[in-house]
């Protein structure tokens, strides 16, 4: 360990907690009328959020995938009773389990969004000495082979103008003094940050990103211990995800954005992103030096 000082570095645009109108999902220039969307880990929290998000948009044909078909259930019972109209069919996948996806995506066919919200927490704790390796490994299957999964068996059949928008986290940025007590956590979240990016790289035609979503209360932050004075809303990233999957974001595409970040203000750093391909990628720090 280190008692080295660690200072975040301050991000020049406003932050917010909860939803706000320029991510509002009734804006008409962020319909989802007539789009099918896909979102994975959509049985509670974040992503059931997200499906009442696109439902708000206007989508009406809304699938989702989950290990856990009671929560599945009850998201597609909550959506329907609030959206008379919106058809939610529930898929029963584990996205570790490249079979039932497959499945999944073979049934569902081609798509507008796809929104990849399922994630696994590893037990936190020292990257030396403390870890159970058969959970440690587990965020590695769930995170990177997951997203692998989800990827490789959804982009062959996207529709034109899709998006595909991955939740990352912030912790893949904090410097290694902050985020070894999520070693698991934070080396698989970078690795499947870079997997979006490369399948961005792959499909230039569709919108790829990864996006932080905040800090929520969630099951899985319960799980990670962490004290959070000012949580964040689950509404703020499930409308971040619409704002992400709309032409709006064209600007962003293949970076990795802070749902938190407010989008006017983000949308003045344009010129950025388009003069510096490496602006809020992945990568190695100071390369080229």
């Amino acid at each position: 360990m280190t008692d080295k000082e660690v200072v975040l570095p301050e991000v020049p645009l406003t932050i917010h907690n909860d939803t706000y109108a320029a991510i509002d999902p009734r804006r008409p220039e962020l319909s989802a009328a007539d789009k099918t969307v896909v979102i994975t880990g959509a049985g509670t929290g974040i992503g059931r959020a997200t499906v009442q998000a696109f439902a708000l948009a206007g989508s009406k044909d809304i699938h989702i995938l989950g290990r856990t078909v009671a929560t599945l259930n009850e998201s597609k019972d909550v959506v329907e009773k609030e959206f008379p109209g919106i058809k939610v069919t529930v898929h029963r996948a584990d996205i570790a389990d490249e079979a039932s996806v497959q499945e999944a995506a073979k049934k569902i066919g081609a798509w507008d969004v796809l929104v990849h919200n399922a994630a696994y927490l590893s037990q936190p704790g020292p990257v030396i000495g403390s870890g159970d390796l058969k959970d440690w490994w587990t965020g590695f299957e769930i995170n990177v082979k997951g997203t692998f999964i989800v990827a490789n068996a959804f982009l062959p059949s996207h529709k034109p103008n899709a998006a595909f928008v991955a939740t990352s986290s912030g912790v893949v940025a904090l410097p290694s003094e902050m985020a070894g007590y999520f070693s698991s956590y934070t080396a698989s979240k970078l690795a499947a940050a870079k997997v979006v990016e490369l399948v961005a790289a792959q499909y230039p035609d569709v919108q790829v990103l990864n996006f932080h979503p905040g800090v929520v209360k969630t099951a899985m932050n319960e799980k990670s211990a962490m004290n959070i004075p000012t949580p964040d809303t689950p509404t703020l990233p499930a409308h971040f995800a619409v704002w992400a999957s709309s032409p709006e974001a064209a600007f962003v595409r293949g970076r990795l954005v802070y749902a938190n970040w407010d989008v006017t203000e983000l949308k003045k750093l344009q010129d950025k992103f388009e003069k510096d391909d490496r602006f809020l990628t992945t990568g190695l720090l100071g390369f080229p030096f």
